[in-house]
């Protein structure tokens, strides 16, 4: 018997195909149906995210079943085999082991360290055990997997610090306010970065949005994803006053917010708090401004930066990540030949 894995990632494989090979979780259950119709594995579970599309598997003969396995792919994906096998990898025991915990524990994600991955490594496991397509060796390797994911949480730093723009800014935010909840946020401009932002932000708990535009049809089409209210750009500094955060995210050439215009916004605010988001290249908003008392501004280099900061300081956790991975494929290895000496184990 041995572990199997089959499968490309972002790593291996463009976006187009990846998305043609992805499997959505809902069809999972009878495209595994298909491969124990072919007797492909006798133990089988599907990974597919926008990331990778992985067939793991227990079996014999690995070579015949590998061939099969491609051929399936093939028909699924409609595409010819000579298309994207150069695109694919085939790991053995003990990488393929290895190969999983990295993955459940976001060493091989495009967002070092993410940890969205554990929670889809978790669905594809119940989704293969719920279909009983699973069994002893499958069961105990993506059970050791969450665990090993959840280990490196708490044994390491890999997962410190934000590392992308939209949740750098909410953490200034939540640092700023302590937490977003009740927080009013507006912004000036429709552009996708500050939609992100705005996005993660009332995902912790910031009331609907005020957007405000140019363009006031974007603005409302916006604000209707968002559960938000659209004003006119001319209309937006009466709003001010119950703004705690703004992100200014314009297509206009020139500064659009002054000192003294944020200056004279602060004595109505009473000195509150209000938390200053640039976008915009070039800049809409003033950098003097920053110098006033109660106004934190940041601009899309200085979130940048913070967010490479932190992915530095992720990717000097990596050595004490795969030291622990390592050392628990060799437990998982040493418990699965133990299993294997007992013909009735398996």
């Amino acid at each position: 018997m041995e572990i199997l894995v089959l499968g490309l990632n972002h790593k291996t494989a463009p976006l187009e195909l990846r998305e043609t090979l992805s499997i959505p979780l809902h069809r999972v259950p009878a495209v595994l149906d298909q491969l124990k119709e072919r007797r492909i594995f006798n133990e089988r579970l599907l990974l597919s995210t926008c990331n990778r599309t992985e067939l793991y598997g227990v079996g014999q003969n690995s070579d015949r079943t590998l061939v099969e396995a491609k051929e399936f792919l093939c028909e699924y994906s409609k595409l010819r085999l000579s298309d994207f096998e150069d695109k694919l990898y085939v790991l053995k025991q003990p990488e393929s082991v290895e190969h999983l915990f990295s993955v459940a524990s976001g060493l091989d994600s495009m967002v070092l360290g993410e940890t969205e991955i554990i929670g889809q490594v978790k669905d594809a496991y119940l989704a293969a055990h719920g279909n009983r397509q699973t069994g002893k060796v499958l069961n105990a390797l993506f059970q050791r997997s969450l665990k090993v994911a959840k280990n490196l949480r708490t044994q390491t730093d890999i997962g410190t610090g934000k590392v992308s723009v939209a949740s750098v800014a909410v953490n200034l935010a939540e640092k700023i306010f302590e937490n977003l909840t009740g927080i009013r946020v507006m912004v000036i401009g429709t552009g996708q970065m500050a939609t992100q932002i705005v996005k993660a932000m009332v995902s912790k708990g910031a009331k609907p949005t005020i957007v405000s535009s140019h363009n006031l049809d974007r603005a409302e089409e916006l604000a209707r994803e968002l559960g938000a209210e659209a004003v006119s750009f001319e209309a937006y500094q009466d709003r001010i006053k119950e703004t705690d955060i703004l992100i200014a995210s314009t297509l206009a050439p020139l500064v659009i917010l002054h000192e003294n215009q944020v200056r004279s916004w602060m004595r109505q605010r009473h000195e509150k708090p209000l938390f200053l988001i640039d976008i915009a290249v070039p800049r809409n908003i003033e950098p003097s401004i920053e110098r006033l008392d109660n106004v934190y501004l940041y601009n899309v280099d200085d979130l940048q930066s913070i967010a490479e900061q932190n992915m530095a300081f992720r990717k000097g956790q990596l050595e004490e990540c795969f030291r622990l991975i390592r050392m628990q494929t060799t437990y998982f290895m040493e418990w699965l030949l133990r299993e294997c000496r007992e013909p009735s184990a398996l």
